[in-house]
């Protein structure tokens, strides 16, 4: 590792400017995980028009704010304290419908993108309602 605590000062800007990487290879030296957080204006997001996908589970903690997002066709709602779970390889696109900024930490492991990328498509699996 290179650094164990990692400040504002220290972090790495996301590609585009949608966030930040705190632990990952260029900030913390980790090997196999990536956490970062972002942040999104009221009414702005990607929604449904803009997603996009990753070979890796994902997840999300709400730390502040509201939203939705978007996993391939379904919309799930959430807000402040709830984590948000995305399965590898799905479309999803985020979206703040609330009056206050949206503050977002994340978590995703570290693995190489295949060389071709397979869609899978996910419209088949359904979010199943609770027990």
């Amino acid at each position: 590792w290179t650094r164990v605590v990692i400040s504002d000062a220290d972090r790495a800007e996301l590609p585009g400017g949608k966030g930040w990487n705190y632990v990952a290879p260029e900030t913390s030296g980790a090997l196999t995980i990536n956490a970062g957080a972002f942040e999104m204006a009221p009414n702005t997001g990607s929604g449904l028009t803009d997603l996009h996908s990753h070979s890796q589970e994902e997840f999300s903690f709400i730390l502040a704010g509201q939203g939705w997002i978007a996993v391939e066709d379904e919309i799930h709602h959430f807000q402040a304290g709830d984590f948000v779970f995305v399965p590898a390889f799905a479309r999803h696109g985020w979206f703040n419908d609330g009056a206050d900024p949206l503050r977002v930490l994340f978590y995703r492991p570290i693995k190489a993108e295949p060389e071709q990328k397979e869609y899978y498509d996910l419209r088949r699996f359904k979010v199943r309602p609770a027990a």
